[in-house]
């Protein structure tokens, strides 16, 4: 009787050609097992949260399953996981951080699958209208100055352009791409998250909070931000910066990117050329997002080993240099990838980004956290959109950390 294995993945780039990809990538690993079958579902990460936790409740949880870094201590703590056998041989993961994102109380419950880090675009014939290199690495000083001199171009000399270019813009929607945009110029900026076990806590109502804000705000500000930007979603935005080339830098996935390092005839003469530049650094330096997915078993499959046995196939050099070909994405551990992309410009960017990443606070009520700031980031910056960090920017700091102070007064009660 054969044995089935039900895996879920988070990604549906290319829909059912994508179980067809992964089937294929493991015919030598399922030719040696003749009784084993994989039964694939593809998810995305808007409802991947929602289908796992039912999943559960229903007792019918994946044997295998794709989940983000940020999930981990949820999970791990409603002992959903199952801990990373000992003795299991699993490739070296390319950034500290994402071993850092599996362990639970000294001991690995998954292993690192993708990377994600930040990726802030800036349009190369526009650097090099201003004889400013490519990969540059701004200051926060710096940068504010370059967007000036942008603005004031857009307003002068390249009257001309049917479309002169802003500097940059930032879309305002009260979801998690917002926080993730933010993150690494609040962190540049000296602010960090306390540990979130402390009574009272304080987080947006902080001296590093705020001068990261204002910074954003001023930025806002000299970019002639609009409510039509703030409406913007993610994909709006992208589409508007990659067709139009609607502003000069932009804080972007990495899709685009990746898509153009490893697919090449794809971008062939593009009409508005982009490199990577390093997050402008703050008074704490450039400080990059890290985020991802990682590979994790359930701990109620009837098939431990070979549940086990089929993550570690998926999480091959081999395999996870393909997958993130085939995804347009970052691998996340050591692979021909990052040999032979070492000296792309843009790739070694981003490996500069993933190896100075800070994660968020691993606590196991971060899903309902990351969603009440993400709201409250949302709100303070369509009120920056026409205001300064003034005492009602302020007053929502207070009420931010009084909600994230009830929130978490549960999980103190529990423990």
């Amino acid at each position: 009787m054969p044995n089935t294995i039900e895996v879920w993945i988070v990604n549906s780039y290319r829909g059912s050609q994508t179980v067809d990809f992964l089937q294929h990538q493991l015919d030598r690993f399922l030719a040696s097992r003749p009784s084993l079958q994989i039964e694939w579902r593809l998810l995305t990460f808007a409802n991947a949260w929602t289908e796992l936790i039912r999943s559960y409740k229903n007792g019918t949880p994946p044997d295998v399953f794709e989940f983000g870094t940020t999930w981990f201590s949820t999970l791990v703590r409603l002992h959903m996981l199952s801990p990373v056998p000992e003795g299991l041989v699993m490739e070296h993961a390319i950034a500290d951080y994402l071993d850092l994102s599996r362990q639970f109380q000294n001991r690995p419950y998954a292993v690192p699958w993708t990377a994600d880090t930040s990726c802030i675009l800036a349009r190369t014939d526009i650097l090099d209208t201003l004889d400013i290199p490519h990969q540059v690495s701004f200051t926060w000083e710096e940068f504010e100055s370059v967007c000036s001199m942008i603005m004031q171009k857009r307003a002068a000399s390249w009257a001309y352009m049917d479309r002169a270019p802003r500097a940059i813009t930032f879309p305002c929607r009260p979801e998690r791409p917002t926080l993730h945009r933010i993150s690494p110029w609040l962190w540049s900026g000296g602010f960090d998250f306390p540990s979130l076990d402390e009574r009272p806590v304080s987080v947006m109502n902080s001296t590093a909070f705020k001068r990261g804000m204002e910074y954003i705000r001023n930025l806002m500000e000299i970019s002639e931000t609009t409510v039509e930007d703030a409406r913007s979603s993610s994909y709006e935005s992208n589409m508007a910066y990659f067709q139009q080339g609607s502003t000069v830098f932009h804080v972007s996935g990495l899709f685009e990117t990746i898509r153009k390092v490893v697919e090449p005839a794809w971008n062939v003469d593009p009409q508005f050329p982009t490199c990577v530049i390093p997050p402008p650094s703050g008074p704490a330096g450039s400080v990059s997002y890290g985020g991802g997915s990682l590979l994790g078993v359930s701990s109620v499959t009837k098939h431990p080993d070979l549940a086990w046995e089929i993550v570690q196939a998926l999480q091959s050099a081999e395999l996870a240099d393909r997958w993130a070909r085939w995804i347009c994405s970052l691998p996340a551990v050591e692979c021909r990838f990052w040999e032979q992309y070492a000296n792309h410009p843009d790739i070694q960017v981003l490996l500069h980004n993933l190896n100075h990443a800070r994660i968020y606070p691993m606590h196991p009520m971060w899903g309902s956290i990351e969603r009440n700031m993400s709201v409250t980031m949302s709100d303070m910056m369509w009120h920056l959109i026409d205001h300064d960090f003034d005492d009602h920017a302020q007053s929502m700091c207070i009420h931010a950390d009084e909600e994230l102070n009830q929130l978490l007064r549960f999980n103190w009660e529990v423990n």
